[in-house]
């Protein structure tokens, strides 16, 4: 059995403002198979989205791991983008534009 880390989105919910929060959520799983992975992953987003109100987004992405066991500092996820931009442009446009800052 292999390890894959698999990505789900969820709308999380509506700040006072009336603006979309988002999760970008990573599991671990075991499996033989990206199949399998994604059955799994599928069961347990649904159940997270059922358990706190969220609405799933129906796509997932799923990265076999390579093989080795799960330690300390080992990587569970990586996803390689492309843009004609600095890196920190790239980080503030992918991930400081939309950061949720709860309000209290």
């Amino acid at each position: 059995m292999e390890w894959y880390g698999v990505r789900s989105l969820f709308h999380f919910g509506i700040n006072s403002k009336g603006i979309n929060v988002f999760e970008e959520r990573v599991v671990v799983f075991r499996a033989n198979s990206f199949e399998e992975a994604h059955r799994k992953a599928e069961l347990e987003a649904e159940a997270y989205a059922k358990d706190g109100e969220f609405e799933l987004h129906q796509e997932q992405l799923a990265y076999k791991q390579d093989g080795e066991p799960l330690v300390d500092g080992y990587e569970v996820w990586s996803e390689l983008y492309e843009a004609d931009m600095s890196l920190n442009d790239f980080y503030r446009e992918r991930y400081e534009k939309f950061t949720y800052h709860p309000e209290n």
